[in-house]
């Protein structure tokens, strides 16, 4: 395995802005002890230089570009060294840097162990390990200003990332940048945050930006990025907020304004709420009409309809697809051969269905996972919302059907049972449910990520009856009609009442 992790180097309009965010008392003190965690080719080191700092210090790993910054930046002291394995002999005022953003999985064996060591756990990325090192390496009072992939905001593996920074200080900024292109032929979701290692009983609040759209260049982002910052609101480029700093009770970080109601109820506590079904091999076990026509009655028993989320159009579904659910109804290839059509459709794909993953307890024929079908089986008749699991709409994509069809695995399942299923639609399909359910940390990117975990936890504010039936009676009205003309009356009546 090659041991060299990629190198990407930062826009230097990036660069400029990430060394704006130094305290203003600590740019004054132009000997202030300063590190970069990565050097790279030096865009940080000029940066700061140019910036007017003097006690500048850098460590890379590769020897290329150590040398190559030992040639340009002869005032700046050079370690030769990884970074993880490094031994500081002293605390710094500042780290800044852009660490690598490669997953344990893909990190060379050498770096895998290191990883491990600092951030606890095989499933971190290691920009995990920078972080957590960073904080060890800062004076009290010190800044630790990073650009790094928004994941750590939300993932579950890197809760001991945030429980860190809650326990060491606090977030002073963070700037969004969603999946903006600001690396050559990567275009990870990125975030630049400034980490203030202080302990407060009162602490600031956190100024957080966010871009508006992925397209704008770096120039432009490092100006009005400095505009919002210096003006304390929004421009054409980023919005702008306030907030409080994160706690242990916040379960995922997230960039977008929190939307609170005192009086509510968990969208669990009145929908059934599950995962699709996943086939495991699509190409195999979808039918189209002429596959179907030969099936014979034996073979129509593992027929099903399925939504995907391609027919999810929000508020209704339009169309389906033809299944085979093959489960442990066949238990042996001998059993398979007598159902000739499907055996025949099937056996074409088995060297591909072999090799894919599958429980031990499967045949190389079933599908890899029929979560909930039993359960899923005996909502058939009832009506359900389905909403694509991963969707990047513009507006949310929650699809109701009373036809018997199962859901696949690239949808999530809700069974309203206490409340009117056109009530649900009408306000899951909000705008005000939307910036709720964002401000609970379902952002991947630039989509929405709808999971169980997530959508079972999500508050429903109480309104009363006559204003549960008026979002309903508007939402079967969309929902009948196959027009969205008047979501807009729903985003106004929810809007009055939850003033």
């Amino acid at each position: 395995m090659n041991d060299a992790i990629a190198f990407v180097q930062t826009p230097k309009d990036i660069a400029k802005l990430m060394i704006s965010l130094i305290s203003e008392n600590k740019k004054i003190q132009k000997n202030i002890s300063i590190l970069d965690t990565g050097c790279g080719k030096g865009i940080f080191l000029k940066g700061l230089q140019e910036a007017g700092f003097t006690n500048i210090e850098g460590i890379e790993l590769s020897k290329d570009l150590y040398e190559f910054c030992s040639k340009k930046f002869p005032h700046v002291t050079l370690y030769n060294d990884d970074y993880l394995d490094w031994m500081s002999l002293k605390e710094y005022d500042l780290i800044i840097g852009n660490p690598p953003y490669t997953h344990y999985n893909s990190l060379p064996r050498s770096s895998r162990s290191k990883v491990v060591r600092i951030v606890g756990n095989k499933e971190s990325d290691i920009y995990y390990a920078f972080i957590l090192k960073s904080i060890e390496l800062l004076k009290e009072g010190g800044e630790l200003i990073f650009i790094v992939p928004y994941g750590f905001f939300f993932n579950t593996y890197a809760k001991v990332i945030r429980e860190r920074i809650i326990d060491n200080g606090y977030l002073e900024t963070i700037i969004d940048l969603d999946e903006t292109r600001l690396f050559e032929d990567e275009n990870p979701e990125t975030l630049i945050f400034k980490f203030v290692k202080k302990s407060l009983e009162s602490q600031q609040n956190i100024r957080i930006l966010r871009i508006k759209e992925r397209n704008f260049k770096p120039n432009t982002i490092n100006n009005k990025a400095a505009e919002s910052l210096s003006k304390s609101k929004e421009n054409e480029v980023f919005t702008y907020y306030e907030r409080a700093m994160f706690t242990h009770e916040s379960e995922v970080w997230t960039t977008y304004p929190e939307k609170t109601f005192s009086d509510f109820y968990l969208l669990k506590e009145v929908c059934w709420i599950g995962v699709g079904l996943v086939s495991g091999f699509e190409q195999a076990f979808i039918l189209d009409e002429e596959e179907k026509s030969l099936l014979n009655d034996e073979e129509k028993e593992f027929l099903v309809k399925s939504i995907k989320a391609k027919h999810c159009q929000g508020y209704w579904t339009d169309g389906f697809e033809y299944y085979l659910l093959i489960d442990k109804r066949i238990n042996s290839e001998a059993e398979l051969k007598s159902y000739p059509t499907i055996h025949k459709k099937l056996i074409s794909h088995k060297d591909s269905m072999t090799v894919r993953y599958f429980p031990a307890s499967n045949k190389w024929f079933h599908w890899q996972a029929l979560r909930n079908y039993a359960k899923l089986r005996s909502f058939l008749t009832q009506p359900k919302i389905f909403v694509p699991s991963l969707d990047r709409s513009t507006e949310n994509r929650f699809s109701l059907t009373e036809e018997p069809y199962l859901p696949s695995g690239d949808v999530l399942t809700l069974v309203p049972q206490h409340k009117n299923p056109f009530f649900l639609l009408g306000y899951l399909n909000s705008k005000f449910f939307r910036e709720y359910y964002l401000s609970a940390g379902a952002r991947r990117g630039h989509r929405i990520s709808y999971t169980q975990r997530i959508m079972s936890n999500v508050k429903i504010p109480v309104f009363d009856q006559e204003t549960e039936n008026k979002i309903a009676k508007i939402a079967k009205n969309i929902f009948d009609g196959k027009n969205t003309a008047k979501r807009k009356e729903i985003d106004e009546i929810i809007s009055i009442n939850l003033k």
